[in-house]
């Protein structure tokens, strides 16, 4: 059972969740309606098993990726994080190597098949991009600033692109009446939850690099606070921060025009005000444990953006005659 435990936490099982159940929200309650009832058709990129493996296959990339990323902090983390699997040697670092490959492989084996399936199997390509990627942040790119950052919050904001690719490839091999009309809409809620996941995850990486600032300067990993300081950190934070919110006006400003109160009011009271509050705290901040804090919030603001999708399907649904 503790095996089982460490395992989960080595390749960080909530975020992985989270990941999985915004795609999975994304596309159940955003793209399927939108077949059924703009395209009038049944017929979508996957079959629910093949949504299942496609679920399966981004999670064993970031989950590969998540312990990579442990692999190459196992001295920082053996100082400041012992509680970690690698550290308190519940894995060997062999171990946790053979854990990478196999995970990566399975994924990017996924990957290939769900393009074969699609005809599109250069899908797979991306698979191969996206790991190496998250292998290059772990090794390289984390020790440069702000560039590891942004980096790994793209690619958190990319599961979305990456099932728009299938669904372009499928819109392109199957003719629908309006699916140009359709792919518009889709595309517009792609770049708010997408741009939303990126610039979240962006403002938490930089939030928990100020958090790690004295072990990352020990080890000479030159993160944004460790090269610049605190202060300019905390501003990149806000700047970050406030860029989402110019977003959130923008789609809210969209909703007010379209008379979807309901939504404003969801996404003012469930988003933008935590926001505002997050950012509040990160200038009062001057401590790791209230940095702790404001990165678990941004974890929360994250997964309630996330949340917006059920609640605004929820409003949308017509009452019965």
């Amino acid at each position: 059972m503790k095996l089982i435990t460490d395992f989960l936490k080595l390749i960080r099982f909530v975020n992985l969740f989270i990941i999985g159940l915004s795609v999975s929200l994304f596309y159940w309650l955003i793209l399927v309606p939108a077949h059924h009832y703009k395209l009038f058709t049944s017929l979508l990129p996957f079959t629910t098993v093949e949504f299942v493996w496609f679920i399966l296959s981004i999670v064993l990339i970031a989950a590969a990726g998540n312990i990579i990323n442990d692999y190459f902090d196992f001295d920082l983390d053996k100082e400041f994080k012992p509680e970690r699997p690698l550290p308190s040697v519940a894995f060997s670092l062999d171990t946790a190597m053979y854990l990478h490959a196999i995970l990566a492989f399975a994924g990017i084996g996924l990957g290939f098949y769900l393009g074969y399936k699609a005809n599109s199997f250069k899908i797979g390509y991306i698979y191969i991009i996206c790991t190496l990627m998250l292998y290059v942040y772990a090794a390289f790119l984390k020790k440069t600033p702000l560039a590891g950052n942004i980096v790994v919050s793209a690619l958190t904001g990319f599961v979305f692109v990456l099932l728009m690719l299938f669904e372009v490839n499928f819109l392109n091999t199957i003719y629908f009446k309006g699916s140009k009309y359709v792919l518009g809409i889709l595309l517009l809620q792609v770049k708010f939850y997408g741009g939303f996941a990126f610039l979240t995850n962006l403002a938490r990486e930089i939030v928990k690099d100020i958090e790690d600032k004295e072990g990352d300067a020990e080890h000479n990993i030159n993160t944004l606070p460790v090269q610049f300081g605190e202060p300019v950190a905390k501003i990149a934070v806000a700047m970050v921060l406030g860029l989402l919110l110019t977003g959130l006006a923008f789609f809210m400003n969209g909703f007010i025009a379209a008379g979807a109160v309901k939504e404003f009011v969801y996404l003012s009271i469930a988003v933008v005000i935590p926001v505002v509050v997050a950012m509040v705290l990160l200038f009062l901040a001057n401590e790791k444990k209230q940095y702790a804090r404001i990165s678990l919030l941004l974890k929360i603001i994250m997964l309630l953006g996330i949340l917006s999708i059920p609640a605004f399907y929820l409003f949308n649904l017509q009452p019965a005659a």
